[in-house]
């Protein structure tokens, strides 16, 4: 009940998680303690049950690494702790220590997790008494537990808490969110780029060792995903260091399993382009992230330049990858709606992306290239507005992360148009026919010329189920010139990477979903040895492509 599975759909598989490893179960748990519905008593059973779950979970998996038997004798520990405190200290200041001691231990067995050696071995994966039987995903329960466990901790923590704890700024709220928008991001644009080894690959042997290395790659990019779950300002400042800690080693083992891919697609373009905006991704990511474990909202002085355009690509992508995630695990992926923000990514992440990271490197393009650009991002915008927000699945999150994603689109057209402002003077030929007006507000700024970019406005997204609407609208974002930037692709890790400033432009509340990182990898599950070199771009099924066309 407890288990994650894996969703085998097409275009983007992963694991979906239920029971006490999912988000919903602790949205529900915070919302109660939050209202008031759940007493300080309660609050430890519930922790006490996530605990007893962890420890059997910990037996299970136990023989697979040193890591693991280490956090059975921790639970045993812990359990032993709440037996101490099965009369509960009516004092706050008592309970707030309390508290905060199970979260340090809670930490300490979650690192152990993340960092075991079982995580990034190869031969593992390509063992099917260690993937066909689950271990991965039993690797990945006990992450969700205990994340969930930690936020739950956290969530009464603040109940009781001594100090009064300070009302979130908008940009520090901002701050977080972006942090997931650029690892998903990240994570599938990478992934989509590495899968291409496969069309290359026409040995057995060899092709099975390359799906051992993606799905490598895939099970730490869904750690890293749930992992991520805990970046919130509502998490301390003291806390905040060992989430970046563990979020560091998950994804510098993507990025030193995914070397021996990248040299499989060195010359396969198509690749090259994805694997370079990934890159910056993760270059927005580690900004973010630095901002957010120090607490400050504005970046470092030397950095490197991502422009505004490029960053607003990138957090429109993440926001349609974290809707389309909703239809990919329900196995809606035929759904028009999951078809058109299917057809928003391929725009984006293909059509765009590259035309925009060259016109910055080498710049020139002109007129052609400048008018090209922007009506594919109105069309990824009619994509995008031919949804009905209030029909999608899970419409309180998806219906707001839609809108978000229109208005990145719209930053990324007025930044867009404010670079190649000379070429916006009059319309090109031909233009005002060649698509129909959009309807949507979000997407209002896709349209006429502008002479200085100024950002939308952009309404929130809940963080939590249990938190209240932000009633704030959006900051501004200013422009300015961005020096041209060189392609590269391989990366540091993240901790020695250098950072990049990424102006804060929105206003937000993070989704309730658990949508979080989404991956291409229909071919990857080791029930699968068929052999068919995907052909095309996308490496889609025969139905999507015909769809796609």
């Amino acid at each position: 009940m407890h288990t994650p599975r894996i969703f085998t759909s097409p275009g983007m598989p992963g694991y979906a998680y239920s029971g006490f490893s999912s988000k919903e179960y602790k949205d529900s748990i915070c919302y109660a303690i939050t209202s008031g519905a759940m007493p300080y008593d309660e609050c430890l059973q519930a922790i006490r049950v996530c605990a007893l779950e962890l420890r059997s979970t910990f037996n299970e998996i136990g023989g697979l690494d040193g890591a693991f038997a280490a956090n059975v004798r921790r639970m045993e520990n812990l359990l032993h702790f709440l037996d101490e405190q099965s009369t509960p200290s009516a004092d706050p200041t008592a309970r707030e220590r309390v508290l905060c001691d199970m979260i340090h231990r809670f930490y300490d067995v979650l690192y152990g997790c993340v960092t075991a050696p079982c995580n990034k071995d190869v031969a593992r994966f390509k063992d099917p008494s260690f993937v066909g039987n689950g271990a991965q995903l039993q690797i990945a329960k006990a992450c969700g537990i205990l994340v969930n466990a930690i936020a739950i901790a956290n969530c009464f923590a603040k109940t009781v808490a001594v100090q009064s704890v300070s009302v979130l700024g908008e940009h520090e709220v901002a701050e977080a969110f972006h942090v997931g928008l650029a690892l998903t991001t990240y994570v599938d644009v990478k992934f989509s780029a590495l899968r291409r080894c496969l069309n290359s690959s026409l040995v057995p042997e060899d092709r099975e060792h390359r799906r051992a290395i993606l799905r490598v790659v895939q099970h730490n990019a869904e750690l890293s995903r749930k992992i991520a779950e805990l970046v919130d300002y509502a998490i301390p400042g003291h806390f905040r260091s060992r989430t970046e800690s563990c979020l560091k080693n998950i994804l510098d083992v993507i990025e030193t399993s995914s070397t021996v891919c990248e040299a499989m697609v060195h010359g396969d373009d198509c690749a090259q382009r994805r694997l370079s905006l990934a890159t910056e991704a993760r270059m927005v990511l580690s900004d973010n992230l630095d901002r957010y474990v120090s607490g400050t909202v504005v970046g470092s002085a030397a950095q490197i330049s991502t422009s505004i355009c490029v960053n607003a690509l990138i957090k429109a992508l993440g926001c349609t990858l974290l809707v389309y995630r909703e239809y990919a695990t329900s196995g809606g992926e035929e759904h028009p709606f999951a078809c058109s923000l299917e057809k928003c990514i391929q725009i984006l992440r293909d059509k765009v992306y590259p035309k925009v990271f060259s016109h910055e490197c080498m710049g020139g393009g002109g007129l052609q290239l400048a008018h090209r650009v922007r009506l594919r991002l109105c069309k990824a915008a009619d994509e995008l507005t031919a949804i009905s927000p209030e029909l999608l699945l899970n419409p309180q999150v998806s219906g707001k992360l839609h809108r978000k994603a229109l208005c990145y689109l719209a930053e990324a057209s007025c930044a867009w148009k404010s670079d190649n402002r000379e070429h916006f003077d009059v319309p090109e030929a031909g233009e005002s026919s060649s698509r129909q007006p959009s309807t949507s507000v979000g997407a209002a700024g896709m349209g006429g010329s502008q002479a200085s970019y100024t950002p939308p406005q952009d309404p929130g997204v809940m963080p939590h189920a249990y938190a209240q609407p932000s009633t704030s609208g959006l900051g501004s974002t200013s422009s300015g010139q961005v020096a041209p930037r060189v392609s590269y692709i391989s990366l540091p890790s993240l901790g020695s990477m250098a950072h990049v400033y990424v102006q804060p432009s929105a206003s937000y509340e993070q989704p309730s979903t658990s949508a979080g990182v989404s991956f291409s990898l229909g071919e990857l599950q080791v029930a699968s040895h068929g052999s068919q070199t995907p052909s095309d771009d996308d490496l889609e099924p025969s139905s999507k492509r015909s769809r796609s066309a």
